[in-house]
């Protein structure tokens, strides 16, 4: 049998609430040609049963993989293993895909045979209202994200094919907002390299760093293909009402993995540097300003400044905070003796 075109892995971790609309969202792609995988990662409220019912009304091939819980990526390594296709579609199960998403990154890989990695913009959504958080998760206040001035070349249907020299440092510093769940990934870019474990939110960030470094292609479309559904499960950055706990293991993770792919990859300068001022702006912002001060945590927040200037004292708008807040503290000790 000719293997199936593309190979979507479908992680999950008890959200069976989603999966009907997941399976209805896949089966709507205008691609004709997949096979599903779903792995379920440990999952106790009936996933299983659950994919047996309704699992017989999908019309391509479903595998469905049960394993002991261990993390989303690990639940992706575990579906790689499995997948046949030529190409290869995460799919969140609390996400949604136009129709036409995988038809079009599909006919744009098989356009462009240098390029290994395709991706179109999100949508943001409050799940609970479906009140719009953002119209394109590439634009910012209504501004295109630094991506989006990195030179490509466009064919004619609109697929831009980054060829900057500046990409990887971009994705260090600002992000590509390559998202795994707005990508196609031929099953090459996997061979000899998988998820990292440990990691529960960003090692998609880091995967494609390295593979950036190793002199992966990629390219996108700047229209909306996915609609990403923010609530209170999500595990990334976005998670409605995310604790400052949440937020803190976030960014910590940020950090270490990071700080790992300056220990496991040879960089260029430039992008050697881009990984400097992204680490001082997670440690210095993130932890130290908005996640240790704000809970009161000085001593912590105080190593966080030190960690981030360390790792680029180029910037004053650290230095002016960080002296602002020692100089707070020495008056506010003086006028309690």
């Amino acid at each position: 049998m000719t293997p199936p075109a593309v190979s979507v892995i479908l992680p999950t971790f008890n959200r069976a609430r989603f999966i009907p609309e997941a399976l209805e969202s896949i089966q709507s792609q205008q691609w004709p040609s997949m096979e599903l995988i779903v792995v379920d990662d440990g999952s106790t409220d009936g996933t299983r049963d659950l994919i047996e019912r309704v699992g017989d009304r999908f019309t391509h091939p479903i595998r469905y993989i049960f394993q002991e819980n261990s993390g989303a990526y690990a639940a992706r390594n575990t579906g790689l293993e499995h997948a046949q296709g030529d190409f290869i579609a995460f799919y969140d199960s609390d996400d949604l895909w136009y129709p036409h998403h995988l038809e079009r990154l599909a006919a744009a890989l098989t356009r462009h045979p240098d390029v290994a990695w395709a991706y179109a913009a999100c949508r943001s959504v409050e799940q609970s209202s479906g009140r719009e958080l953002a119209a394109s998760t590439f634009l910012i206040d209504g501004r295109p994200r630094p991506f989006l001035n990195l030179h490509a070349t466009t064919d004619e249907q609109g697929f831009h094919v980054i060829d900057d020299t500046g990409v990887l440092a971009c994705q260090i510093e600002h992000g590509l907002y390559a998202g795994l769940q707005n990508s196609l990934i031929r099953r090459s870019v996997f061979e000899g390299e998988r998820f990292w474990p440990g990691y529960r939110v960003v090692e998609d960030v880091l995967f494609l760093a390295r593979r950036l470094a190793a002199g992966m292609r990629l390219g996108y479309y700047e229209d909306v293909q996915v609609v990403y559904r923010v609530h209170q499960g999500n595990s990334s950055a976005s998670a409605h009402g995310g604790s400052t706990e949440h937020m803190l293991a976030i960014y910590e993770e940020q950090v270490r993995g990071f700080e790992a792919i300056r220990r496991s990859t040879q960089l260029q300068p430039a992008d050697a540097r881009a990984l400097r001022r992204r680490l001082a702006h997670v440690a210095f912002w993130h932890l130290g300003y908005s996640g240790y001060l704000q809970r009161g945590d000085t001593p912590s927040a105080r190593r966080a400044f030190r960690r981030a200037i360390r790792e680029w004292p180029w910037s004053p708008g650290m230095w002016k905070t960080w002296l602002g807040m020692e100089v707070r503290q020495a008056l506010g000790a003086t006028h309690h003796r």
